[in-house]
Order: C-alpha cells, then sequence, then structure tokens
C-alpha cells in the first residue's frame, strides 16, 4: 500500500513538472507580442534553456540521485522549479523568461532519477510495468491537463475572475496562468514531507548483478555502446518527433483554423487527455507482457514499432478539419505513455544498480538536448527561414516529425538487436 501511495505522489509530480515546463507551448503568440521576441526566440526557451541546465548540473544531479535520500532531493527540486515558473509570469524580456525556463529544468532533471529508482526499489522487476505506467502516464495526461486548464485560465482572465487575486490580479492572461500552475507545486512538497524514502535494492539483496562503485557502472555502460549509443540515439530523435505536435500544436490550431488560444487549449487538452487514458491502460498490460515473453530485446523492438505509430501526430496539415487535427496531435499521448514506459523499463532492466539513477538522467537528458531542444528549433527554422511565413508551420512539423521518428524506430530496432541473453533477464 504504501509502495503505491509514493507512485501515486511520484505521478502527481510528473503531472506538476510538465505542465509547468509544457504551457509555453500554449501562450506562444500573446509571449511573443508582450516579450517582443522572434520565432526562434521561442524555441529556444521551449528545449533550448532546458538542455543549458542538463549539460551544466543535471547529469550530476542523476548520479547525486544514486546516493543521497532521493525524498530530500527531490522536494528541493520541486520548490526551485515552481518558483522559476512563478518567476515566468513576471518575466519582461527574453532573458528573464529564458532565465525562468533554465531552473523549471531542475524538474526534468531531478524528478526522473529520482522518481525512477523509487519506483524500482519498491517493485521487483517482473512487477514494475504498472507503477511505471502510471508514472509515465503522468507526463501524458499533463500536456492534456496543462493544455485544459491553461485554456481555460486564458477564457477567464479576460473577463476579470481574478481580477481581485493580489499581485497578479492585473496581469495579462497567460501571466496569470504561470503563477497560479507555479504555485501548485507546493501541494506536491507537502506530500512528499509525509512519505518514507525507500529503501534501496542492493545487489547482494536482488543477486542478480555483483557489486560495482559508480566508475565501474560507467565503465560497464562504455563498454555496452553497441547497445546504449543506438537506444539512447533512439530515445532522442522519438523526443524530437513528439516535441511537434505538443511543442507547435496550439500553434497550429490558431493558425491554420482560426482558433482563439483559449479554445485551441481546451479542444486539444481534452482530445490529449482522453489518449493518455487509453495509452497508461494499454501500457500497463502490454510492456509487462512484452517483458515476460522476450524480455528488454522484446520491448525495446515495441519501442521501435511505437516510433512509427507517432507519425500521424506530425501531420495534422493533413486533416482537413480542426477536430480531426485535434485527434491527430493528441495521438501521440496515447503511443509516448507506451513508448515511455516500455523505454524506461529496459533502461532499469539492463543498466547496473549503481549507475541506474545516471541511467535515468542521462534518458531525461537526450530526450531534452535532442529532443525537446532541436524539434521546436527545427520547425522554427523550416516555418521562419525556409518558408517564410507563420502559416507554414504544418509543413515544417510534417518534414520534422516524419523524418524523427523514422530514424527513432531504426534505432530503436539497432538497439534490440545488439541486446544479449543477460541483458535480457
Amino acid at each position: 500500500m504504501i509502495a503505491w501511495v509514493t507512485v501515486a505522489t511520484l505521478f502527481l509530480a510528473q503531472i506538476v513538472s510538465t505542465i509547468d515546463r509544457g504551457m509555453l507551448a500554449l501562450v506562444i503568440d500573446p509571449v511573443r507580442r508582450d516579450l517582443s521576441i522572434s520565432e526562434m526566440q521561442i524555441a529556444l526557451l521551449q528545449g533550448f534553456a532546458f538542455s543549458i541546465f542538463y549539460v551544466t548540473v543535471g547529469l550530476p544531479l542523476g548520479a547525486v540521485a544514486d546516493v543521497v535520500n532521493r525524498r530530500r532531493l527531490l522536494i528541493g527540486g520541486i520548490v526551485i522549479w515552481s518558483a522559476a515558473t512563478i518567476a515566468g509570469g513576471f518575466a519582461q524580456g527574453f532573458g528573464s523568461m529564458f532565465a525562468s525556463r533554465l531552473f523549471i529544468g531542475v524538474g526534468e532533471a531531478v524528478l526522473g532519477p529520482c522518481a525512477v529508482t523509487m519506483i524500482s526499489d519498491l517493485f521487483p522487476p517482473h512487477r514494475r510495468g504498472r507503477p511505471m505506467a502510471l508514472y509515465v502516464f503522468g507526463s501524458m495526461i499533463a500536456y492534456g491537463l496543462g493544455s485544459l486548464v491553461s485554456g481555460v485560465i486564458l477564457d477567464l482572465a479576460p473577463r476579470g475572475v481574478f481580477a481581485g487575486l493580489p499581485i497578479i490580479g492585473g496581469l495579462a492572461p497567460w501571466r496569470i496562468a504561470f503563477a497560479l500552475v507555479g504555485a501548485s507545486g507546493l501541494l506536491i512538497v507537502i506530500l512528499l514531507f509525509l512519505l518514507r524514502e525507500p529503501a534501496r535494492r542492493s545487489d547482494a539483496v536482488t543477486g542478480s548483478e555483483p557489486k560495482l562503485s559508480f566508475a565501474e557502472g560507467l565503465g560497464l555502460l562504455a563498454a555496452q555502446r553497441g547497445v546504449f549509443l543506438p537506444l539512447y540515439g533512439s530515445l532522442a530523435l522519438y523526443a524530437m518527433g513528439g516535441s511537434v505536435a505538443t511543442g507547435w500544436g496550439a500553434v497550429f490550431l490558431t493558425r491554420a483554423f482560426g482558433y482563439h488560444v483559449g479554445a485551441a487549449g481546451k479542444g486539444l487538452g481534452t482530445s490529449q487527455i482522453a489518449w493518455s487514458v487509453a495509452g497508461a491502460l494499454v501500457a500497463s498490460v502490454v510492456v509487462d507482457r512484452v517483458g515476460a515473453r522476450s524480455g528488454a530485446r522484446g520491448r525495446t523492438r515495441l519501442a521501435g514499432a511505437l516510433s512509427l505509430l507517432g507519425i500521424p501526430s506530425c501531420l495534422p496539415l493533413l486533416s482537413g478539419s480542426a477536430p480531426l487535427a485535434m485527434v491527430m496531435l493528441g495521438e501521440i499521448m496515447l503511443v509516448s505513455a507506451i513508448y515511455g514506459t516500455t523505454m524506461l523499463s529496459v533502461i532499469s532492466e539492463i543498466t547496473p544498480t549503481k549507475v541506474r539513477g545516471f541511467a535515468v538522467a542521462l534518458y531525461a537528458f537526450v530526450m531534452t538536448i535532442i529532443g525537446a531542444s532541436l524539434g521546436p528549433l527545427a520547425v522554427a527554422w523550416l516555418t521562419e527561414s525556409v518558408f517564410a511565413s507563420p502559416a507554414a508551420v504544418g509543413r515544417s512539423m510534417a518534414i520534422v516529425g516524419l523524418c524523427a521518428f523514422i530514424a527513432a524506430s531504426l534505432l530503436a530496432f539497432r538497439a534490440a538487436s545488439r541486446i544479449t541473453s543477460d541483458q535480457r533477464n
């Protein structure tokens, strides 16, 4: 029972973290107008700001999570990223918004290593699929909840609903949304104070691995680069393809179909939530079954197939109608719920215990620095420099998404072919 309460808390933390990170995608045009910044600068804010944090301290924090009290580390991370989100609502230019986004990156750097290693310590390998699916579901449903909640706030704010609130009542609607969403992280801090740090599963207890120092664990990862290089490459390119829909979907709806930003957020959010629920239900069953039948190799092959299933989400240009476009954009939540559960399960299964937190931090690093950074930048560059028209964002999304998803699939199958029998146990 305690184990599932911990998973539920981590699930909520994942929701708050993802909403804080992703809500900028819904208010791109209002932020551009208020801060007088370009399409490329928006793309930098969506991903590159997080990458800077990972390059400097993100990966070391993953290693720290392997040896310190993870509950306390996570509490500190939530306080920082919540304060940074609130600060984003008061940004006056590109520089101050960039600083806000950089510190929101603490959420991605701290949460993943802490949560995945805590789940790995609370459940044996053959029972990790469902709790891992619930944790990943948090990030999937968060995109929909973030779009929906932000859309409601953006609709209500112009009507004066928040006018009586101190400090933020007179701000622009998108600024009010940042402040209110950022403050919600303090609820997760309270919940974490009520929990205990899970006991770590030592190598001696599991009996599955020899005792390794951290340096020896890193050496083992390097020795198995034939598996880990294509595996992490697939993760990065999948994230690049996924960022097309999550980063530019709302903008596509406003530009292609003339939606008001609030209406686009509510419609897209509803679609994302529906697809996320379906994805979590499928992931909770499929990932464990595939793992039981064919281990890490089978799960990695599943990830390769899922990469191809993400392609419709980058092709809303072909929809012909706004409702169908929303369905196509939201479909990435279904695929990503299964994909994320699958890949995290693979990493926790084939990575030595001593470096598992680092491996999860590296997972978040490559998905952020390549996926969440290069994906939005590539779409922005094509739209601004090649097509030279904001209305061409749909074409840019299609080009970037197709290339990324196909390459991610090929690399996943490559990694699967190199996983050895001892790694599949």
